[in-house]
């Protein structure tokens, strides 16, 4: 799991606004902090909406339109009412992660961010970390920030969700690997212990190095690509992973890499399927001699191999 410079997982798996004590920690934060970059604070990230996104070289100008929602008591009741706005944000001295954000596709009608978290990073460096549905998170780092907002109307949020939709194209970001298989979340969340643990059934059953979420429709491999993990995409190749295993919609993980701008497994993936035929893992081999072995003479057989073949995913087929 990558964790924050607090100490607490980054806001793509657990958001530090659940952890106890995340208020006090903003509230000492902006006193320290540069008027501009304590007005940043101040935004409320959820259901934000890009409307536009212009990296040049250093500078980003990032606009989005925000909304929040009011009670009002009234002698007909209570009424709820929506306020937008428009907040512009020029930073200074910037550095992306991920450095290419087309994956992100930030500009469509569907994509709005979850959840933004503001740390402070090195001496003079800080770092405003989004959670964007359904296409992943960015993190911008920066020094400095100028900081517009104007109230529009509601028209101006309708106009960005009437944009064309980017779609569902795999899980969701918004913590949907806490909710996958051990095998699967270790995977997703860098965590090499846990994932090996899974595979070794610490606890509970092992996990097969192929063996589809069905929940989710990835297998191991799929879910280090998807959140761009190449030690846990590492270890998984070692013990015999399959690099053109389709997931439920039909991609490899080279396919969800390169979809999500996962450039460092992506290249891990490049070069194991540029050397797969002389470079197969022993795992693998020896899967399909046992495989041969067990349709060659099925009288010796156990049926406890027989049993394993019926429960593990058909993935040879």
């Amino acid at each position: 799991m990558r964790w924050s410079h607090l100490g607490w997982p980054s806001v793509g798996f657990v958001s530090l606004e659940d952890v106890d004590g995340y208020r006090d920690h903003l509230s000492r934060l902006v006193l320290d902090a540069p008027p501009t970059v304590a007005a940043l604070a101040a935004v409320q990230w959820g259901e934000a909406r890009f409307e536009s996104w212009d990296l040049d070289g250093e500078t980003l100008r990032m606009v989005v339109v925000v909304r929040n929602d009011e009670v009002l008591d009234t002698p007909e009741g209570l009424w709820r009412r929506w306020n937008h706005a428009r907040v512009t944000l020029r930073f200074h001295a910037v550095t992306l992660d991920p450095p290419d954000t087309a994956a992100l596709d930030l500009l469509a009608g569907d994509v709005h961010v979850l959840r933004g978290e503001l740390a402070h990073v090195g001496p003079d460096g800080w770092e405003l970390r989004l959670l964007v549905s359904p296409t992943g998170e960015v993190a911008v780092v920066f020094q400095d920030v100028a900081v517009e907002v104007r109230s529009v109307d509601e028209s101006a949020w309708g106009d960005l969700e009437a944009r064309p939709d980017h779609g569902w194209h795999g899980p969701m970001a918004d913590g949907w690997a806490d909710w996958a298989s051990p095998a699967v979340r270790a995977a997703a969340h860098g965590d090499v212990g846990g994932l090996a643990m899974a595979l070794d059934g610490f606890v509970g059953e092992p996990a097969g190095v192929d063996e589809i979420d069905a929940r989710w429709g990835f297998a191991p491999l799929h879910a280090a690509a998807w959140f761009d993990r190449p030690a846990a995409a590492e270890l998984l190749l070692g013990r015999g992973a399959r690099a053109d295993l389709p997931d439920a919609e039909g991609r490899t993980p080279l396919d969800l890499a390169h979809e999500r701008g996962s450039v460092r497994v992506a290249t891990l993936l490049t070069e194991r399927v540029r050397h797969a035929p002389d470079d197969v893992a022993p795992e693998t081999d020896r899967r399909a001699t046992d495989t041969d072995t067990d349709t060659a003479t099925p009288v010796t057989a156990s049926p406890d191999s027989d049993s394993q073949d019926t429960d593990s995913p058909d993935i040879d087929s």
